[in-house]
């Protein structure tokens, strides 16, 4: 039944009054207790329809034909304008439900509505009331946004405050402008994000200012107004209506030069008298580096998150909890809302759920508070209001960009645009678009601009493109152009640093992994998987990621045809990697001779001298650290024979070479030629990059001088050697240089040379190597000098732990060094008074069957031997041992050996 007075007058010329409400549909006019409430244009005309019917069921086909004609609109936009036009309504009176949804069929208008004259309408009153203006909230990090956004305030014009959804624009105009106002001065405050077409801008802003929309020009009032009583404008949400929102506010700024007006939107108005302030993220601290609690609450981030996590309940801030916390508002890009989300869905678990939470995304967040718009109950809701607002080609553009993992140039963008069927043209201006709407970051690096999707917008977009006619279009052209491009990085790597080069293609990594998840799918293109993975070969290597190469080596293998159809060469490489990533493993590959020996075959098939060269060498350092340094010698001196190489060329093999002879005993030789390489590369400065055998050619000089040094008894000049190869391993990030350089030289040397907190350091600096990198000679080696440190400081438990570390490295396949460390542990069970368990210790490093060929040791055995003998008081054998291991020392040159020796004779008289 449809209240409409009988007077005759048609539903536009009548008013009608329910509870507090007075709605004049003639004047889009809707009034509370006489002042006016901003209602958007859809909102209107379903209120007007319904009052007009109220007690009537409305229909949902009704309401739609009604409020959106000649549109084909779904009903979920009906939905979401109804529920704005509630919380509208419920902004003035929380006491009544004025609209009830019948299930099934529509909505009911079912307060009592009385119609009245509309000359009996109540004008606007005098005075200026902000009508549904937000509380202003306590902001955390935004101290300098207000300052300076204050200043501009104070210049001719009006300032625009620009970000994307959900980064607290809104609370920081509301706040800002508190701050600015005088006593007795009123902020008129305007939504229009309840405004959906450009047409009701204008009676939107007017009805906040309780100006008749009866006039011709109600702007001109709406400046009248503010000019006589000094008032404060906020427009907030101009992103969907910018055209006109601009024009007005550039109106009203270019004749009230001096009124202090705020917009906010998700891209600049471009108008002349605009002042743009771009909103940042809120700062947060860098979680991948040690955090402690009150340092991470130093930053606004956290300090909201824990501020939002806290009003539900008490949470104790630990060191590990801050890093999590960290972690997520990393994740989410310090976006207010974002975290202010994360904090409420968190508040409900325990601290150590934290950590899993939001692992595979941020689809588990709690929505928002009741009384937040709508647009921001949710962050699925924030981004798909932006989304709506976007024309076909960004939102084209922006899911083709869904599929970079991270950070991607203008070039790599240029590639995709096909894929939309968009031209290059019209693809470069919808990205350039989608950065001024805050939906993709621009940053400038090294001169060049990279563009980033943040992690929940790329998810957003993602899903949008996964519904999309193009989507298997748009895979196609990411993976060739990631293809591509680690082609182009396998061409520089010979000709840059390790440190340039990484720079360049490290983030590259991600979308590897991506393109190659959908290559050898079913329905990807193992064509292009298998040409990637050839390519991507160095950038594993140079990421010490070998687990993962060798995985992604298997899977190129079995692609049939996609395989067979590579050149020779690239086969080569291959096999080469393979034999690698076997070699470097946990345990040695019982496969690894047979894949080093199928990487030599494949690399005289494909005729390339280089590749030839790295896979001879490659397997020489597989025999020397599986315990065989002079096979390992006899290779390389064959190849080099029988190919006429220059060593000049080869500095990396010069340097394994160097290497090997040192563990065959040739110190001399192996002195000649590190000196050779020392003044050549310049002691350890950068070189050309990773070497033939996955270390930093200069680290790798630096760790085997290092120990020939202190074989030498030189134990000063090897100790600071040693450690400028850990810092610079360090300072590259490069994982297996590091190892080596810890591994090889500066644990050990630091060890026998007393040097024990260094050791320490080194040893759990080496195992927190060994266990992101699985090397199994890392984990052994840490293990058992961790137990040498121990026994060092009188820790009796220490024995085992060296007793675990040779199991390991021994079981494992790494026999180098194995026999000289079975004799330290002997002297250690002889200082632990022990001396059976010395022998039984020292038995199998004599009886080791490859122990002949590590010569190095030699001089160690003949000398440990001695000390057991001398322990046994049998002095006489004991002495025979001792001038054994002087001559062998004394042949090598080795003065270290020389004074162990030495000094275990002074210790048995």
């Amino acid at each position: 039944m449809t209240n409409e007075g009988s007077s005759g007058d048609t539903p536009r010329q009548c008013v009608y009054r329910f509870g507090d409400f007075l709605l004049s549909p003639g004047r889009q006019l809707l009034l509370y207790e006489g002042q006016p409430v901003a209602l958007g244009g859809r909102g209107f005309d379903i209120l007007t329809l319904l009052v007009t019917r109220a007690g009537e069921v409305v229909s949902k086909a009704d309401l739609i034909s009604h409020v959106w004609p000649d549109y084909i609109v779904h009903e979920h936009n009906l939905k979401v304008n109804v529920g704005n036009l509630r919380r509208s309504l419920a902004r003035f009176d929380l006491t009544a439900d004025y609209i009830a949804t019948i299930a099934g069929r529509g909505y009911k208008f079912v307060a009592t509505v009385e119609s009245a004259n509309p000359t009996a309408a109540p004008g606007p009153a005098s005075g200026v009331h902000p009508a549904g203006m937000p509380k202003a909230t306590r902001l955390f990090g935004r101290e300098e946004a207000i300052e300076q956004i204050s200043r501009q305030l104070q210049q001719p014009g009006y300032v625009t405050i620009v970000g994307p959804g959900g980064g607290g624009k809104t609370s920081l105009a509301v706040t800002i402008m508190q701050q600015c106002r005088v006593a007795g001065q009123a902020i008129v405050f305007v939504d229009l994000s309840t405004v959906s077409d450009h047409r009701f801008v204008v009676p939107a802003i007017a009805s906040a200012f309780g100006i008749s929309l009866g006039l011709d020009d109600p702007i001109a009032a709406v400046i009248e107004t503010m000019r006589n009583q000094a008032l404060l404008l906020i427009i907030d949400n101009c992103e969907h209506v910018l055209a006109m929102a601009g024009t007005i506010v550039e109106r009203i700024s270019a004749e009230l030069p001096d009124a202090s007006i705020v917009a906010t939107s998700r891209e600049p108005l471009r108008t002349r008298h605009e002042q743009i302030h771009f909103l940042l993220g809120l700062s947060y601290p860098d979680h991948t580096k040690p955090l402690r609690a009150r340092d991470a609450l130093s930053f606004p981030a956290v300090q909201l998150f824990m501020a939002k996590a806290n009003a539900s309940r008490d949470v104790q801030m630990t060191d590990e909890y801050a890093r999590d916390v960290a972690s997520i508002c990393a994740r989410l890009e310090g976006l207010a809302l974002a975290i202010e989300l994360a904090a409420g869905t968190a508040s409900v678990l325990a601290p150590s759920a934290l950590q899993q939470l939001f692992r595979n995304g941020f689809g588990t967040m709690n929505r928002g508070p009741r009384d937040a718009p709508l647009r921001h109950q949710t962050l699925e809701a924030t981004l798909d209001w932006s989304y709506r607002l976007l024309p076909d080609r960004e939102a084209v553009v922006l899911g083709l960009l869904s599929v970079f993992s991270g950070r991607f140039a203008a070039d790599d963008a240029e590639a995709m645009y096909p894929a939309g069927g968009l031209d290059p043209m019209t693809g470069r201006d919808a990205l350039a678009q989608l950065v001024a709407k805050s939906l993709v970051s621009a940053e400038v690096e090294g001169g060049s601009v990279l563009y980033r999707l943040p992690e929940s917008t790329g998810a957003y977009a993602a899903r949008r493109l996964f519904g999309a006619p193009h989507r298997e279009q748009a895979r196609r052209h990411y993976a060739a152009r990631v293809r591509d491009k680690l082609q182009t990085a396998e061409r520089d790597w010979s000709s840059q640093t390790s440190r340039e080069w990484l720079r360049k293609y490290q983030s590259q990594i991600n979308d590897v992994r991506a393109v190659i998840a959908w290559a050898f799918d079913p329905s990807g293109d193992p064509d292009i998987g298998v040409e990637l993975v050839v390519a991507a070969l160095p950038l594993w290597q140079e990421l010490s990621a070998f687990r993962e190469m060798l995985s992604a080596i298997e899977l190129a293998a079995e692609a049939g045809s996609a395989f067979l159809n590579l050149a020779p060469s690239a086969r080569a490489k291959l096999s080469t990697a393979q034999a690698w990533a076997m070699t470097l493993a946990r345990q040695i590959h019982m496969r690894t001779d047979g894949a080093w020996l199928q990487s030599i075959h494949d690399a005289a098939e494909a005729g390339d001298a280089e590749l030839e060269l790295r896979a001879i060498f490659g397997q020489a350092v597989f025999l020397t650290y599986s315990g065989r340094p002079l096979a390992a010698l006899r290779r390389m001196s064959d190849f080099a024979a029988s190919s006429g190489l220059d060593w000049t060329v080869a500095p990396d093999g010069k340097r394994l070479l160097a290497h090997v002879e040192v563990y065959a005993g040739r110190l001399s030789s192996a002195a000649t030629r590190l000196d050779e390489l020392m003044a050549t590369w310049g002691g350890l400065q950068d070189g050309r990059g990773l070497s033939r055998f996955q270390v930093d050619l200069p680290v790798a000089i630096g760790l085997s001088r290092s120990f020939l040094l202190w074989l030498q008894g030189d134990v000063e000049r090897a100790s600071h050697l040693a450690a400028r190869a850990v810092d610079r391993a360090t300072d590259l990030d490069h994982m297996i240089s590091l190892g080596n350089a810890i591994c090889l030289a500066g644990l050990p040397i630091a060890y026998l040379s007393g040097e024990f907190a260094v050791a320490a350091r080194l040893q759990q600096q080496l195992a927190q190597v060994g266990r992101r990198e699985s090397v199994g000679i890392y984990e052994g080696t840490s293990l058992f000098f961790g137990g040498a440190i121990r026994m060092a400081q009188g820790e009796q438990d220490g024995l085992a732990l060296m007793q675990q570390g040779i199991s390991e490295l021994h079981a494992h396949g790494w026999r180098t060094r194995v026999a000289f460390y079975r004799c330290l542990l002997a002297e250690a069970w002889i200082k632990a008074g022990d001396v059976r368990r010395a022998e039984d210790c020292f038995r199998p490093a004599v009886a080791q069957a490859d122990v002949r060929q590590e010569r190095w040791c030699h001089p160690e055995l003949w000398r440990v031997a001695g000390v057991i003998e001398a322990a046994r008081q049998r002095r006489a054998q004991a002495d025979r041992y001792f001038e054994k291991s002087l001559r062998a020392a004394k042949a090598m040159g080795a003065g270290s050996a020389i004074r162990r020796t030495e000094a275990s004779v002074a210790a048995a008289d």
